[in-house]
Protein backbone atom coordinates (compact mmCIF):
# COMPACT_ATOMS: atom_id res chain seq x y z
CA UNK A 1 0.00 0.00 0.00
CA UNK A 2 1.44 3.64 -0.81
CA UNK A 3 2.62 5.84 2.11
CA UNK A 4 0.33 8.90 2.31
CA UNK A 5 2.45 10.61 4.74
CA UNK A 6 6.33 11.31 4.95
CA UNK A 7 6.78 11.60 8.52
CA UNK A 8 8.94 13.80 9.72
CA UNK A 9 9.85 11.90 12.77
CA UNK A 10 9.23 14.48 15.49
CA UNK A 11 6.82 16.75 14.40
CA UNK A 12 3.92 14.54 12.10
CA UNK A 13 4.44 14.33 8.51
CA UNK A 14 3.88 15.56 4.92
CA UNK A 15 0.90 14.46 2.60
CA UNK A 16 2.98 12.90 -0.58
CA UNK A 17 1.73 13.48 -4.36
CA UNK A 18 0.77 17.40 -4.27
CA UNK A 19 1.75 19.38 -7.17
CA UNK A 20 3.78 21.65 -4.99
CA UNK A 21 5.81 21.60 -1.72
CA UNK A 22 7.75 23.33 0.71
CA UNK A 23 11.63 24.19 0.62
CA UNK A 24 13.39 26.50 2.48
CA UNK A 25 16.64 28.54 1.87
CA UNK A 26 19.23 31.03 3.18
CA UNK A 27 18.23 34.78 1.92
CA UNK A 28 21.51 36.18 0.86
CA UNK A 29 24.94 35.06 -0.09
CA UNK A 30 24.50 32.05 -2.33
CA UNK A 31 21.08 31.50 -1.33
CA UNK A 32 21.38 27.43 -0.04
CA UNK A 33 19.20 25.39 -0.12
CA UNK A 34 19.03 24.31 3.79
CA UNK A 35 15.39 22.16 3.31
CA UNK A 36 13.01 20.71 0.52
CA UNK A 37 10.15 17.83 1.67
CA UNK A 38 9.49 15.17 -0.84
CA UNK A 39 7.15 16.78 -2.98
CA UNK A 40 9.58 19.25 -3.69
CA UNK A 41 11.80 16.40 -4.56
CA UNK A 42 9.12 14.83 -6.70
CA UNK A 43 8.45 18.18 -8.42
CA UNK A 44 11.72 18.14 -9.89
CA UNK A 45 11.83 14.61 -11.17
CA UNK A 46 13.97 13.23 -8.29
CA UNK A 47 14.00 10.06 -6.54
CA UNK A 48 15.82 11.11 -3.19
CA UNK A 49 16.81 14.87 -1.75
CA UNK A 50 20.64 14.23 -2.17
CA UNK A 51 19.62 14.15 -6.28
CA UNK A 52 17.52 17.15 -6.07
CA UNK A 53 20.39 19.00 -4.35
CA UNK A 54 22.81 17.24 -6.93
CA UNK A 55 20.38 18.39 -9.68
CA UNK A 56 19.79 22.05 -8.82
CA UNK A 57 23.18 22.69 -7.89
CA UNK A 58 22.18 23.37 -3.73
CA UNK A 59 20.76 27.08 -4.56
CA UNK A 60 17.72 28.17 -5.24
CA UNK A 61 18.60 29.91 -8.36
CA UNK A 62 19.22 26.67 -9.35
CA UNK A 63 15.77 25.90 -9.11
CA UNK A 64 14.78 28.57 -11.77
CA UNK A 65 14.45 28.46 -15.20
CA UNK A 66 17.38 30.69 -16.61
CA UNK A 67 15.59 32.58 -18.49
CA UNK A 68 13.61 33.80 -15.45
CA UNK A 69 16.00 33.85 -12.77
CA UNK A 70 17.16 37.52 -13.55
CA UNK A 71 13.05 38.35 -13.59
CA UNK A 72 12.06 36.87 -10.51
CA UNK A 73 15.03 37.61 -8.53
CA UNK A 74 14.19 41.44 -8.89
CA UNK A 75 10.42 40.82 -7.92
CA UNK A 76 11.54 38.87 -4.80
CA UNK A 77 14.39 41.44 -4.27
CA UNK A 78 11.66 44.54 -4.51
CA UNK A 79 9.02 42.82 -2.31
CA UNK A 80 10.89 41.74 0.67
CA UNK A 81 14.40 43.12 0.63
CA UNK A 82 13.14 46.81 -0.31
CA UNK A 83 9.35 46.57 0.29
CA UNK A 84 7.65 47.37 3.11
CA UNK A 85 6.60 43.54 3.38
CA UNK A 86 8.31 40.35 4.14
CA UNK A 87 6.24 38.25 1.47
CA UNK A 88 6.77 37.58 -2.04
CA UNK A 89 4.74 36.24 -4.51
CA UNK A 90 6.68 35.20 -8.16
CA UNK A 91 5.81 33.26 -11.59
CA UNK A 92 8.69 31.34 -13.30
CA UNK A 93 9.71 27.98 -14.90
CA UNK A 94 11.05 24.97 -13.41
CA UNK A 95 13.19 21.92 -15.48
CA UNK A 96 12.90 19.10 -13.90
CA UNK A 97 15.85 15.84 -14.31
CA UNK A 98 14.05 14.74 -17.23
CA UNK A 99 14.19 18.04 -18.87
CA UNK A 100 10.51 18.74 -18.67
CA UNK A 101 9.21 22.25 -18.28
CA UNK A 102 6.88 23.27 -15.78
CA UNK A 103 5.20 26.14 -14.32
CA UNK A 104 4.88 27.22 -11.17
CA UNK A 105 3.89 29.87 -8.53
CA UNK A 106 5.95 31.18 -5.31
CA UNK A 107 4.80 32.12 -2.01
CA UNK A 108 7.48 33.37 0.01
CA UNK A 109 8.37 34.56 3.31
CA UNK A 110 11.41 36.53 4.10
CA UNK A 111 11.69 35.20 8.09
CA UNK A 112 14.92 36.95 10.23
CA UNK A 113 16.49 33.96 12.97
CA UNK A 114 17.67 35.25 16.32
CA UNK A 115 20.67 34.61 15.92
CA UNK A 116 20.52 37.21 12.60
CA UNK A 117 20.61 35.02 9.74
CA UNK A 118 17.56 35.07 7.45
CA UNK A 119 15.79 32.93 5.57
CA UNK A 120 13.25 32.06 2.65
CA UNK A 121 9.74 30.31 3.41
CA UNK A 122 8.70 29.47 0.15
CA UNK A 123 5.55 26.95 -1.00
CA UNK A 124 5.08 26.77 -4.78
CA UNK A 125 2.68 24.97 -7.05
CA UNK A 126 2.69 23.48 -10.13
CA UNK A 127 0.04 25.61 -12.10
CA UNK A 128 -1.12 24.95 -16.15
CA UNK A 129 1.03 26.86 -18.60
CA UNK A 130 -2.52 28.87 -19.23
CA UNK A 131 -3.19 30.18 -15.47
CA UNK A 132 0.68 30.70 -15.57
CA UNK A 133 0.62 33.26 -18.55
CA UNK A 134 -2.89 34.52 -17.59
CA UNK A 135 -2.31 37.93 -15.62
CA UNK A 136 -6.09 38.10 -14.32
CA UNK A 137 -6.43 35.10 -12.51
CA UNK A 138 -4.90 36.00 -9.23
CA UNK A 139 -4.98 34.40 -5.83
CA UNK A 140 -5.69 36.23 -2.95
CA UNK A 141 -2.74 35.64 -1.61
CA UNK A 142 -1.48 37.49 -5.27
CA UNK A 143 -3.95 40.56 -5.13
CA UNK A 144 -2.76 41.49 -1.75
CA UNK A 145 1.15 42.00 -2.93
CA UNK A 146 0.08 43.55 -6.24
CA UNK A 147 -2.28 45.80 -4.60
CA UNK A 148 0.89 46.76 -2.90
CA UNK A 149 3.41 46.76 -5.60
CA UNK A 150 1.13 49.41 -7.23
CA UNK A 151 2.82 51.90 -4.55
CA UNK A 152 6.13 50.65 -5.51
CA UNK A 153 8.55 50.51 -7.74
CA UNK A 154 9.24 46.82 -9.89
CA UNK A 155 12.71 46.84 -9.89
CA UNK A 156 14.13 48.01 -6.74
CA UNK A 157 10.82 47.66 -4.69
CA UNK A 158 11.00 51.52 -3.33
CA UNK A 159 7.99 54.27 -3.65
CA UNK A 160 6.83 55.02 -7.00
CA UNK A 161 6.92 59.08 -7.50
CA UNK A 162 3.02 59.15 -6.55
CA UNK A 163 3.01 57.04 -3.34
CA UNK A 164 6.29 59.06 -2.54
CA UNK A 165 4.15 62.31 -2.39
CA UNK A 166 1.55 60.67 -0.20
CA UNK A 167 3.88 59.31 2.62
CA UNK A 168 6.02 62.92 2.41
CA UNK A 169 2.96 64.83 3.10
CA UNK A 170 1.32 62.85 5.43
CA UNK A 171 4.70 63.03 7.13
CA UNK A 172 4.92 66.79 7.16
CA UNK A 173 1.54 67.31 8.58
CA UNK A 174 2.02 64.76 11.31
CA UNK A 175 3.42 66.48 14.33
CA UNK A 176 6.44 64.11 14.26
CA UNK A 177 7.72 66.06 12.08
CA UNK A 178 7.31 69.89 13.60
CA UNK A 179 10.63 69.42 15.32
CA UNK A 180 12.38 67.36 12.62
CA UNK A 181 15.05 69.53 10.40
CA UNK A 182 13.85 68.14 7.09
CA UNK A 183 15.92 67.17 3.78
CA UNK A 184 15.08 66.38 -0.09
CA UNK A 185 17.91 64.68 -1.54
CA UNK A 186 17.72 63.88 -5.84
CA UNK A 187 20.49 61.28 -6.76
CA UNK A 188 21.00 60.97 -10.00
CA UNK A 189 23.66 58.23 -12.15
CA UNK A 190 25.00 60.73 -14.88
CA UNK A 191 25.52 59.58 -18.28
CA UNK A 192 23.25 56.23 -17.21
CA UNK A 193 22.35 55.73 -20.98
CA UNK A 194 25.44 55.28 -21.63
CA UNK A 195 26.05 52.49 -18.89
CA UNK A 196 23.89 50.41 -20.23
CA UNK A 197 25.04 50.52 -23.77
CA UNK A 198 28.10 49.69 -22.61
CA UNK A 199 27.52 47.47 -20.14
CA UNK A 200 24.26 45.79 -21.06
CA UNK A 201 20.49 46.52 -19.01
CA UNK A 202 20.97 43.78 -16.77
CA UNK A 203 24.61 45.01 -15.14
CA UNK A 204 22.40 48.66 -15.50
CA UNK A 205 19.42 46.77 -13.62
CA UNK A 206 22.15 45.80 -10.58
CA UNK A 207 23.64 48.99 -10.04
CA UNK A 208 20.14 50.20 -9.59
CA UNK A 209 19.63 48.04 -7.19
CA UNK A 210 23.11 48.69 -5.11
CA UNK A 211 22.15 52.66 -5.25
CA UNK A 212 18.76 51.64 -3.73
CA UNK A 213 20.51 49.47 -1.72
CA UNK A 214 22.78 51.74 -0.76
CA UNK A 215 20.00 54.56 0.26
CA UNK A 216 18.18 52.34 2.20
CA UNK A 217 20.83 51.28 4.40
CA UNK A 218 22.36 55.05 4.75
CA UNK A 219 19.67 56.88 4.99
CA UNK A 220 17.63 54.97 8.15
CA UNK A 221 13.71 55.65 8.59
CA UNK A 222 13.86 57.47 5.88
CA UNK A 223 11.07 58.08 2.76
CA UNK A 224 13.00 56.76 -0.05
CA UNK A 225 11.75 56.35 -3.44
CA UNK A 226 12.64 55.82 -7.39
CA UNK A 227 11.17 58.70 -9.22
CA UNK A 228 12.07 57.27 -12.82
CA UNK A 229 15.33 55.77 -14.68
CA UNK A 230 17.94 56.54 -12.34
CA UNK A 231 16.55 59.46 -10.47
CA UNK A 232 15.86 58.73 -6.96
CA UNK A 233 14.94 60.71 -4.18
CA UNK A 234 15.13 60.57 -0.22
CA UNK A 235 13.64 62.94 2.30
CA UNK A 236 15.40 62.26 5.17
CA UNK A 237 14.93 64.17 8.79
CA UNK A 238 18.47 65.15 10.92
CA UNK A 239 20.67 67.65 11.18
CA UNK A 240 22.55 69.56 7.97
CA UNK A 241 26.19 68.19 8.56
CA UNK A 242 24.80 64.75 9.21
CA UNK A 243 22.86 64.98 5.43
CA UNK A 244 25.83 65.75 3.81
CA UNK A 245 27.96 63.01 5.82
CA UNK A 246 24.99 60.58 4.30
CA UNK A 247 25.31 61.34 0.79
CA UNK A 248 29.03 61.52 0.77
CA UNK A 249 28.55 58.02 2.06
CA UNK A 250 26.67 56.83 -0.75
CA UNK A 251 29.24 57.98 -3.34
CA UNK A 252 31.83 56.52 -1.85
CA UNK A 253 29.61 52.99 -1.63
CA UNK A 254 29.04 53.36 -5.04
CA UNK A 255 32.38 54.42 -6.23
CA UNK A 256 34.17 51.32 -4.24
CA UNK A 257 31.78 48.95 -5.32
CA UNK A 258 33.27 45.45 -5.08
CA UNK A 259 32.40 45.10 -9.22
CA UNK A 260 35.08 47.59 -11.24
CA UNK A 261 32.21 47.27 -13.96
CA UNK A 262 29.60 49.15 -11.55
CA UNK A 263 32.00 51.94 -10.00
CA UNK A 264 30.45 54.89 -10.67
CA UNK A 265 30.45 58.80 -9.61
CA UNK A 266 26.99 59.42 -8.69
CA UNK A 267 25.45 63.17 -8.40
CA UNK A 268 23.80 64.58 -5.40
CA UNK A 269 21.33 67.68 -5.56
CA UNK A 270 20.44 68.72 -1.26
CA UNK A 271 17.50 71.11 -0.49
CA UNK A 272 16.73 72.14 3.00
CA UNK A 273 13.03 72.29 3.42
CA UNK A 274 13.18 76.08 4.79
CA UNK A 275 9.04 76.06 5.08
CA UNK A 276 6.37 72.99 5.89
CA UNK A 277 4.04 75.05 3.40
CA UNK A 278 5.81 74.20 0.55
CA UNK A 279 4.60 71.86 -1.94
CA UNK A 280 6.47 68.40 -1.97
CA UNK A 281 6.75 68.46 -5.76
CA UNK A 282 8.39 72.05 -5.56
CA UNK A 283 11.15 71.23 -2.87
CA UNK A 284 12.08 67.60 -5.34
CA UNK A 285 12.51 70.03 -8.16
CA UNK A 286 14.55 72.01 -6.15
CA UNK A 287 16.80 69.06 -5.26
CA UNK A 288 16.71 67.73 -8.55
CA UNK A 289 17.92 71.67 -10.28
CA UNK A 290 20.37 71.34 -7.86
CA UNK A 291 21.94 67.90 -8.76
CA UNK A 292 21.73 69.29 -12.42
CA UNK A 293 23.54 72.10 -12.03
CA UNK A 294 26.79 70.13 -11.43
CA UNK A 295 26.41 67.42 -13.87
CA UNK A 296 29.14 68.66 -15.71
CA UNK A 297 31.50 69.45 -13.07
CA UNK A 298 33.99 66.31 -12.51
CA UNK A 299 35.34 68.05 -9.03
CA UNK A 300 32.25 68.18 -6.74
CA UNK A 301 29.45 65.40 -6.08
CA UNK A 302 26.99 67.03 -4.53
CA UNK A 303 24.84 70.75 -4.55
CA UNK A 304 23.01 72.19 -1.69
CA UNK A 305 19.93 74.57 -3.29
CA UNK A 306 20.81 78.34 -1.71
CA UNK A 307 20.19 81.68 -2.47
CA UNK A 308 22.93 82.08 -5.63
CA UNK A 309 21.99 78.63 -7.28
CA UNK A 310 17.95 79.94 -7.09
CA UNK A 311 19.77 83.49 -8.58
CA UNK A 312 21.31 81.62 -11.27
CA UNK A 313 18.23 79.44 -12.14
CA UNK A 314 15.85 82.66 -11.79
CA UNK A 315 18.90 84.17 -14.72
CA UNK A 316 18.71 80.58 -16.54
CA UNK A 317 15.00 80.95 -16.31
CA UNK A 318 14.70 84.34 -17.73
CA UNK A 319 16.97 83.19 -21.08
CA UNK A 320 14.95 80.75 -21.64
CA UNK A 321 11.66 83.08 -21.68
CA UNK A 322 12.87 85.95 -23.49
CA UNK A 323 15.02 84.77 -25.65
CA UNK A 324 12.68 84.96 -28.71
CA UNK A 325 12.08 88.50 -27.99
CA UNK A 326 15.94 89.43 -27.41
CA UNK A 327 16.07 88.48 -31.18
CA UNK A 328 13.21 89.83 -32.34
CA UNK A 329 14.32 93.59 -30.13
CA UNK A 330 17.72 92.76 -31.53
CA UNK A 331 18.35 92.90 -27.89
CA UNK A 332 21.19 90.35 -29.03
CA UNK A 333 24.18 92.30 -30.51
CA UNK A 334 27.21 90.76 -32.42
CA UNK A 335 30.17 92.51 -31.29
CA UNK A 336 33.30 92.07 -33.62
CA UNK A 337 37.05 91.27 -32.22
CA UNK A 338 40.11 91.83 -34.87
CA UNK A 339 42.28 88.72 -35.88
CA UNK A 340 45.68 89.83 -37.11
CA UNK A 341 48.14 88.14 -39.61
CA UNK A 342 51.38 87.75 -37.57
CA UNK A 343 53.77 88.14 -40.29
CA UNK A 344 52.58 91.62 -41.48
CA UNK A 345 50.50 92.85 -38.24
CA UNK A 346 48.13 93.44 -40.66
CA UNK A 347 43.80 92.33 -40.07
CA UNK A 348 43.37 89.70 -41.48
CA UNK A 349 39.73 88.78 -40.00
CA UNK A 350 37.52 89.14 -37.40
CA UNK A 351 35.48 86.98 -34.96
CA UNK A 352 31.56 87.59 -34.65
CA UNK A 353 30.91 87.11 -30.79
CA UNK A 354 27.26 87.23 -28.68
CA UNK A 355 26.16 90.18 -26.27
CA UNK A 356 22.74 90.43 -25.10
CA UNK A 357 22.53 94.16 -24.74
CA UNK A 358 19.10 93.81 -22.27
CA UNK A 359 16.69 97.06 -21.40
CA UNK A 360 15.30 95.32 -18.13
CA UNK A 361 18.52 93.34 -16.92
CA UNK A 362 21.56 94.96 -18.56
CA UNK A 363 24.36 93.32 -20.00
CA UNK A 364 24.27 89.70 -20.18
CA UNK A 365 28.18 87.68 -21.40
CA UNK A 366 27.71 84.40 -23.28
CA UNK A 367 28.63 82.76 -20.10
CA UNK A 368 25.30 83.58 -18.97
CA UNK A 369 22.98 82.31 -21.76
CA UNK A 370 24.97 80.44 -24.25
CA UNK A 371 25.12 77.19 -21.70
CA UNK A 372 21.55 77.69 -21.07
CA UNK A 373 20.47 77.77 -24.64
CA UNK A 374 22.44 74.87 -25.52
CA UNK A 375 20.89 73.03 -22.77
CA UNK A 376 17.31 73.92 -23.59
CA UNK A 377 17.96 73.46 -27.31
CA UNK A 378 17.46 76.78 -28.45
CA UNK A 379 20.97 77.90 -28.91
CA UNK A 380 20.43 77.69 -32.99
CA UNK A 381 17.84 80.44 -32.57
CA UNK A 382 20.73 82.73 -31.66
CA UNK A 383 23.72 81.79 -34.35
CA UNK A 384 20.76 81.92 -37.01
CA UNK A 385 20.27 85.51 -35.86
CA UNK A 386 24.19 85.99 -35.98
CA UNK A 387 24.46 84.65 -39.39
CA UNK A 388 22.22 87.08 -40.68
CA UNK A 389 23.62 90.40 -38.48
CA UNK A 390 27.36 89.18 -40.21
CA UNK A 391 26.04 89.28 -43.69
CA UNK A 392 23.82 92.39 -42.89
CA UNK A 393 27.30 94.14 -41.48
CA UNK A 394 29.55 93.04 -44.95
CA UNK A 395 26.71 94.67 -46.55
CA UNK A 396 27.23 97.83 -45.13
CA UNK A 397 30.88 97.35 -45.44
CA UNK A 398 30.54 96.94 -49.01
CA UNK A 399 28.22 99.51 -49.84
CA UNK A 400 30.24 102.41 -48.14
CA UNK A 401 33.25 100.85 -49.96
CA UNK A 402 35.26 100.20 -46.80
CA UNK A 403 38.10 97.17 -46.59
CA UNK A 404 36.98 93.86 -46.18
CA UNK A 405 37.98 90.54 -44.33
CA UNK A 406 36.45 87.42 -43.75
CA UNK A 407 34.30 86.93 -40.40
CA UNK A 408 34.49 83.67 -38.39
CA UNK A 409 31.29 82.63 -36.94
CA UNK A 410 30.63 79.80 -34.03
CA UNK A 411 28.90 76.82 -34.95
CA UNK A 412 27.51 75.21 -32.29
CA UNK A 413 28.07 71.42 -31.67
CA UNK A 414 23.68 71.64 -31.29
CA UNK A 415 23.14 73.34 -34.29
CA UNK A 416 24.12 70.12 -35.75
CA UNK A 417 21.05 68.21 -34.04
CA UNK A 418 18.11 71.20 -34.27
CA UNK A 419 18.43 72.46 -37.32
CA UNK A 420 20.21 72.26 -40.72
CA UNK A 421 23.03 75.06 -39.91
CA UNK A 422 25.24 74.72 -42.91
CA UNK A 423 21.92 75.50 -45.25
CA UNK A 424 20.84 78.08 -43.26
CA UNK A 425 24.66 79.61 -43.67
CA UNK A 426 24.66 79.38 -47.81
CA UNK A 427 20.46 80.58 -48.12
CA UNK A 428 21.33 83.88 -45.97
CA UNK A 429 24.61 84.14 -47.41
CA UNK A 430 22.96 83.85 -50.89
CA UNK A 431 20.51 86.43 -49.45
CA UNK A 432 22.78 88.92 -48.95
CA UNK A 433 25.42 88.19 -51.94
CA UNK A 434 28.05 87.58 -49.08
CA UNK A 435 31.21 85.65 -51.00
CA UNK A 436 31.74 82.53 -49.45
CA UNK A 437 35.51 83.17 -48.50
CA UNK A 438 34.10 85.68 -46.56
CA UNK A 439 32.72 83.64 -44.12
CA UNK A 440 34.59 81.26 -41.81
CA UNK A 441 32.80 78.88 -39.66
CA UNK A 442 34.49 77.81 -36.40
CA UNK A 443 33.54 74.64 -34.63
CA UNK A 444 34.87 73.44 -31.26
CA UNK A 445 37.36 70.99 -30.52
CA UNK A 446 34.68 68.90 -28.64
CA UNK A 447 31.99 69.03 -31.14
CA UNK A 448 33.66 67.31 -33.79
CA UNK A 449 34.98 65.17 -30.68
CA UNK A 450 31.51 63.92 -29.69
CA UNK A 451 29.88 63.48 -33.34
CA UNK A 452 32.54 62.41 -35.72
CA UNK A 453 31.00 60.96 -38.50
CA UNK A 454 28.15 63.47 -39.10
CA UNK A 455 29.89 66.34 -38.39
CA UNK A 456 32.85 65.73 -40.41
CA UNK A 457 30.71 64.87 -43.57
CA UNK A 458 29.40 68.52 -42.75
CA UNK A 459 32.22 69.99 -42.77
CA UNK A 460 33.91 68.43 -45.50
CA UNK A 461 30.63 69.47 -47.87
CA UNK A 462 31.10 73.18 -46.54
CA UNK A 463 34.83 73.79 -47.63
CA UNK A 464 34.07 71.58 -51.22
CA UNK A 465 31.55 75.12 -51.55
CA UNK A 466 34.80 77.32 -50.66
CA UNK A 467 34.12 77.53 -47.48
CA UNK A 468 36.93 78.01 -44.84
CA UNK A 469 36.46 75.50 -41.23
CA UNK A 470 38.42 76.54 -37.72
CA UNK A 471 38.77 73.99 -35.09
CA UNK A 472 37.94 76.36 -31.76
CA UNK A 473 39.00 75.87 -28.19
CA UNK A 474 41.87 73.52 -29.12
CA UNK A 475 43.39 73.17 -25.59
CA UNK A 476 40.32 73.95 -23.69
CA UNK A 477 39.79 70.37 -22.83
CA UNK A 478 41.45 66.58 -23.52
CA UNK A 479 43.16 67.72 -27.21
CA UNK A 480 44.21 65.78 -29.17
CA UNK A 481 45.88 65.87 -32.25
CA UNK A 482 44.85 62.78 -33.23
CA UNK A 483 41.33 63.92 -32.78
CA UNK A 484 41.57 66.66 -35.27
CA UNK A 485 44.09 64.56 -37.96
CA UNK A 486 40.54 62.89 -38.51
CA UNK A 487 39.51 66.30 -40.55
CA UNK A 488 39.91 68.76 -42.83
CA UNK A 489 39.79 72.00 -42.06
CA UNK A 490 41.95 75.30 -42.34
CA UNK A 491 42.39 77.18 -38.96
CA UNK A 492 43.73 75.69 -35.83
CA UNK A 493 42.93 77.96 -33.17
CA UNK A 494 44.58 77.52 -29.61
CA UNK A 495 43.26 78.61 -26.59
CA UNK A 496 43.82 81.11 -24.70
CA UNK A 497 44.57 79.06 -21.73
CA UNK A 498 48.25 78.31 -23.19
CA UNK A 499 49.60 82.30 -23.17
CA UNK A 500 47.96 82.42 -19.86
CA UNK A 501 50.65 80.32 -18.73
CA UNK A 502 53.14 80.78 -20.00
CA UNK A 503 54.24 83.40 -17.84
CA UNK A 504 54.35 81.50 -15.15
CA UNK A 505 54.80 78.29 -16.55
CA UNK A 506 58.22 78.25 -19.10
CA UNK A 507 56.87 74.88 -20.74
CA UNK A 508 54.02 75.96 -21.62
CA UNK A 509 56.28 77.16 -24.25
CA UNK A 510 57.43 74.55 -25.60
CA UNK A 511 54.22 73.05 -26.15
CA UNK A 512 52.45 76.11 -28.09
CA UNK A 513 55.43 76.00 -30.02
CA UNK A 514 55.33 72.12 -30.47
CA UNK A 515 51.18 72.60 -31.94
CA UNK A 516 51.95 75.37 -33.92
CA UNK A 517 54.67 73.07 -35.96
CA UNK A 518 52.14 69.99 -35.98
CA UNK A 519 49.79 72.05 -37.05
CA UNK A 520 51.78 73.35 -40.16
CA UNK A 521 52.88 70.11 -40.52
CA UNK A 522 49.20 69.22 -41.44
CA UNK A 523 48.98 72.18 -44.03
CA UNK A 524 46.89 74.36 -41.27
CA UNK A 525 46.98 77.79 -40.04
CA UNK A 526 47.54 78.02 -36.59
CA UNK A 527 45.83 80.57 -34.44
CA UNK A 528 46.62 81.67 -31.24
CA UNK A 529 44.21 83.84 -29.01
CA UNK A 530 44.79 85.48 -25.27
CA UNK A 531 47.37 87.50 -26.80
CA UNK A 532 47.79 90.20 -23.84
CA UNK A 533 50.90 91.82 -24.19
CA UNK A 534 53.80 92.49 -27.24
CA UNK A 535 55.85 89.85 -25.21
CA UNK A 536 52.98 87.04 -26.40
CA UNK A 537 52.96 88.94 -30.17
CA UNK A 538 56.73 88.90 -30.31
CA UNK A 539 56.51 85.11 -28.98
CA UNK A 540 54.03 84.04 -31.27
CA UNK A 541 56.12 85.69 -34.49
CA UNK A 542 59.31 83.61 -33.19
CA UNK A 543 57.71 80.28 -33.15
CA UNK A 544 56.06 81.28 -36.28
CA UNK A 545 52.43 81.21 -35.61
CA UNK A 546 50.64 82.86 -38.79
CA UNK A 547 47.65 84.34 -36.99
CA UNK A 548 46.96 86.16 -33.40
CA UNK A 549 43.57 87.66 -31.47
CA UNK A 550 43.28 89.25 -27.56
CA UNK A 551 42.39 92.16 -26.03
CA UNK A 552 46.39 93.66 -27.10
CA UNK A 553 44.61 94.30 -30.50
CA UNK A 554 41.16 94.90 -29.70
CA UNK A 555 38.22 93.56 -27.26
CA UNK A 556 35.23 92.62 -28.83
CA UNK A 557 33.07 95.77 -29.64
CA UNK A 558 30.57 96.43 -32.57
CA UNK A 559 31.94 96.49 -36.27
CA UNK A 560 32.22 100.29 -36.14
CA UNK A 561 33.90 100.72 -32.80
CA UNK A 562 36.47 98.03 -33.48
CA UNK A 563 37.13 99.71 -36.57
CA UNK A 564 37.86 102.95 -35.12
CA UNK A 565 39.44 101.06 -32.61
CA UNK A 566 42.44 99.44 -34.60
CA UNK A 567 42.57 102.40 -36.58
CA UNK A 568 43.49 104.51 -33.63
CA UNK A 569 46.33 101.88 -32.95
CA UNK A 570 47.63 102.33 -36.82
CA UNK A 571 46.45 99.00 -38.15
CA UNK A 572 45.25 98.37 -41.22
CA UNK A 573 43.57 95.56 -43.13
CA UNK A 574 45.25 93.06 -45.70
CA UNK A 575 43.44 92.59 -49.14
CA UNK A 576 41.18 89.77 -49.69
CA UNK A 577 39.74 89.24 -53.16
CA UNK A 578 35.82 89.24 -52.19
Amino acid sequence: MRKEYFSTVTNGSFPLDLPGGFFIYEAGGDEKIVFAEPNIVSLFGCDSYEEFIEHVGGVFRGMVHPDDLHKIQNQIQAQTLFGEKRHDYVRYRIVNKQGEVHYVEDFGHLMHALNGKSYFYVFIVDVDQNEYQNKNRNSLAEAEILSASQETDGLTGLLNMSFFYQRVQAFLMSPESWREEISFIHFDIPNFKLFNERNGFVLGDELLCDLARALINTFENSIISRFSDDHFVVCATGDQDDIVKKVEKVYKILLQSADVNKRVRIKAGIYYLDDRRAEVGLACDHARLACNSIKNRHDINYCIYDELLRDDLRRQQFVIDHVEEAIENEYIKVFYQPVIRVATGEICGYEALVRWLDPKAGMLSPGEFIETLEQYHLIHLVDSFVVKKVCQDYCALRDSGQALVPVSINISRMDFELCDIFNIVESTREEYKVPRNMLDLEITESAVSENIGYIKSECNKMRAMGYHIWIDDFGSGYSSLNTIAEYNFDVLKLDMVFLRSYARNERTGKVITYVVKAAKAMGVSPLCEGVESEEHFNFLKDIGCERAQGYFFGKPMPMEETRRSTEAKGLSWEKVEG
